[in-house]
């Protein structure tokens, strides 16, 4: 089967551009060098050696460049779905040995199929030990599940239905820590749209950097709406209005399905006053990661406003679920840590309850 090629290797060497000279497209100017974001604190000589976990069987579509010098790679199973076959599942790995704990990109490759993946980190249960890896333990793929006493580490969020390769890249001086301790897991969802059977694959890369390099450390914050009601035929606006605790957001993105044809959010001051920072127009296969240079700073009683724009094109009502269904999620990182901040609708309409899950940390 002919591999599908999706990205140049993982450290390029730099180069050197004369100071009145753009860097060429794809680079970014770090410390006089134009280098991909991904690489920018990538070593010259691989410090991870035996960092790849892998699971199943080679992957045959994919074709990856070398893993990172400094971070790690996490290869899920392949799985063959039938024509408009759904699946969602759990994966999980254990972290590789690895130098440095402090993620400042990630990247993922997947063939069409991918509808979204979550990946946490937890720690092992204490009853049932560690995950029987690839498989998982119930709920191990629940980032939700033992707050405030275990607030996961969350690797990165896919958009809806990427195809190819996805990255995350935090600003220079900005990177998540992860504990080496924990084990790791997604929540895998997967959907074959065409009317052939479809192999898909699924590989996740992180990159390191050194702690000297840390200026802020970020954490993820997510809210969603958990429930709602759109009757057939018919738009609804779904959404909720959540109250942050302060902090600087530096990245944001949605989850939604095919029906949601447009994604805002505003942020909200506490007389009222609203600004738009984010606008996604309907669903497609593109990134819908944001970064945002320069960041936004929240006051300590602001929202964020979120809002998916529902049309019901079905014969049946639309709820919150796979499948014909809808959600409506927002998701990105902020710091400083104690800041991060979960905030959830439980049914549309109802008062937003949010939580500083960063106090718990």
């Amino acid at each position: 089967m002919a591999g599908l090629a999706l990205a140049a290797p993982a450290c390029t060497p730099p180069e050197t551009t004369p100071a009145d000279e753009p860097c060429p497209a794809g680079t970014e100017d770090f410390e006089g060098r134009c280098v991909d974001p991904t690489a920018r604190y990538e070593p010259d000589e691989r410090i991870d050696h035996d960092n790849v976990v892998a699971y199943g069987e080679p992957l045959q579509v994919l074709e990856l460049p070398e893993p990172p010098r400094s971070g790690f790679r996490l290869i899920a199973p392949p799985i063959t779905l039938d024509p408009g076959e759904e699946i969602l599942t759990c994966v999980s790995w254990p972290y590789p040995e690895i130098d440095r704990t402090l993620v400042y990109a990630a990247r993922v490759y997947a063939t069409p199929g991918l509808h979204h993946s979550n990946v946490i980190a937890k720690p092992p249960s204490e009853t049932l030990g560690p995950n029987p890896y690839p498989e998982c333990h119930p709920g191990a793929d629940d980032p939700f599940s033992e707050l405030p006493a275990v607030i996961p580490d969350v690797l990165f969020a896919s958009s809806t239905q990427v195809t190819g390769r996805e990255d995350l890249v935090l600003s220079p001086g900005l990177a998540f820590r992860i504990d080496p301790t924990r084990e790791v897991s997604t929540n895998y969802h997967l959907l074959n749209t065409s009317s052939e059977p479809q192999r898909i694959e699924v590989a996740y890369d992180f990159f390191t950097m050194p702690e000297e390099a840390l200026v802020n450390e970020v954490a993820p914050f997510a809210m969603q709406v958990s429930d709602f009601l759109v009757p057939p035929h018919s738009k609804q606006d779904i959404g909720a209005t959540c109250r942050v605790y302060g902090g600087t957001v530096v990245t944001m993105m949605p989850h939604y399905h095919q029906f949601s044809e447009r994604f805002t959010t505003d942020l909200v001051t506490p007389e009222g006053d609203s600004t738009p920072i984010y606008e996604d127009e309907g669903f497609d296969i593109e990134s819908d990661i944001r970064v945002f240079d320069p960041p936004i700073e929240l006051g300590d009683f602001d929202s964020f406003r979120f809002t998916c724009s529902v049309n019901n094109t079905t014969d049946h009502d639309i709820t919150f679920g796979l499948g014909e269904n809808e959600m409506c999620v927002l998701f990105g990182y902020l710091y400083p840590v104690e800041k991060q901040v979960v905030g959830f609708s439980k049914f549309q309409g109802e008062k937003c309850q949010s939580f500083q899950i960063g106090l718990f940390r």
